[in-house]
């Protein structure tokens, strides 16, 4: 449909400008855009509750162990890349239609508008008929967000809760309370904070603010875990290192010039 469409627009948008205001924005986009650093604090519990970890068992200094742990990197590996394209492809999608029909029509979601201003993404191309189907896929994907959010904070905390000293290290009832507990503070929260703000875009954009201000932190600790704790048969190649470096400074120099430029 060219008239939310063409290359030439696509090309234009590469360019190295951005719009007044356009940094916060881009920072925003930047910290939620495909993993964020929520999602990179999620994944090890994922990881563990899986029990990739117990798979592998405890560091030995054998074959068969070395075996079984390159395995369990192997399938995080997999999970990266499969992950990758998936909201990579997802993401380029979204942006493209919300760029065409959003911008084509002069509309920008600005309060409790939301999802009623992104639907016209699919109404207006594929027609009225979309519209329910689009909310369908709104409840379930906002849904799935918040189940796995909840659950995923609920595990943090408590284990902030277990360093801040409020309970023994290996008490796991005790955890499973402070758990139990955060998972109903974590389901308030976001409600109260939606009837005070009035504005989801407000509340979007900035927890993407926040998760992007994270990413030089997971940079820097995982810079930190590569050259200090991972055992050497564990590795990766020159290669990997050299573009884990890059990554990391790359993102931490972007983040820093969108909070401090």
């Amino acid at each position: 449909m060219p008239e939310y469409f063409s290359w030439q627009q696509t090309l234009s948008g590469l360019k190295f400008e951005l719009p007044r205001g356009g940094v916060a924005a881009a920072l925003a986009v930047f910290g939620i855009t495909g993993v964020g650093a929520t999602e990179l604090f999620m994944y090890p519990y994922w990881c563990v509750e899986k029990g990739y970890a117990r798979f592998a068992g405890e560091r030995q200094n054998t074959p068969a162990w070395r075996n079984r742990a390159r395995g369990w990197v192997r399938v995080m590996q997999t999970d990266v890349v499969i992950a990758m394209v998936v909201y990579t492809t997802a993401t380029m999608a979204f942006y493209l239609l919300g760029a065409g029909v959003l911008r084509g029509m002069g509309i920008v979601p600005s309060a409790s508008d939301m999802i009623s201003v992104l639907s016209n993404i699919y109404t207006q191309t594929l027609g009225g008929w979309s519209l329910w189907l689009f909310y369908a896929g709104a409840v379930a994907v906002l849904y799935s967000s918040i189940f796995a959010a909840t659950a995923a904070h609920a595990r943090m905390f408590a284990d902030l809760c277990r360093m801040f000293g409020l309970y023994a290290r290996n008490d796991n009832s005790a955890r499973t309370r402070y758990r139990n507990g955060l998972v109903v503070v974590f389901t308030i929260v976001p409600v109260l904070l939606y009837y005070v703000l009035q504005s989801p875009v407000k509340m979007v954009v900035f927890g993407g603010v926040v998760q992007a201000g994270m990413l030089p932190v997971i940079a820097a600790s995982v810079l930190y875990l590569r050259h200090r704790r991972l055992p050497a048969e564990l590795r990766p190649s020159a290669i990997a290192t050299a573009g884990l470096w890059f990554a990391s400074l790359t993102l931490s120099a972007a983040v820093g010039y969108a909070l401090f430029g």
